[in-house]
């Protein structure tokens, strides 16, 4: 997540820095932001698999299903609540939204 961090801030920082970018920049930045993210999620995989107790994988399988459940149905609202004009904006950090999720997630499936 300090990777992360590191370059989000950095490539927020090169882009909004006053100067025209190119199209192709901007998407790259995006990309290279979006990386140690995936990185998480590939993270929260590979712990599925990996752990040998039955009893919790089970419980990390349900905490993961509900975060994702929860964040669909916030997004779901919210882009909703767009579409009817309510708000002007949608989500745009969902996979914030989703970290958050798990740590509720976790006392409520245990």
């Amino acid at each position: 997540m300090t990777a992360y961090v590191l370059i989000l801030i950095g490539g927020l920082t090169f882009a909004r820095g006053g100067a025209e970018h190119a199209q192709v920049t901007l998407i790259g930045l995006a990309i290279i932001s979006a990386l140690p993210i995936i990185g998480v999620f590939w993270g929260v995989f590979r712990l599925l698999v990996e752990v040998d107790d039955e009893y919790q994988r089970l419980l990390f399988a349900k905490q993961t299903l509900l975060a994702t459940g929860i964040t669909l149905t916030i997004v779901t609202v919210w882009q909703f609540l767009n579409v009817y004009d309510v708000l002007t904006t949608g989500p745009q950090w969902m996979a914030v939204i989703w970290f958050a999720m798990l740590g509720v997630s976790a006392p409520i499936v245990r």
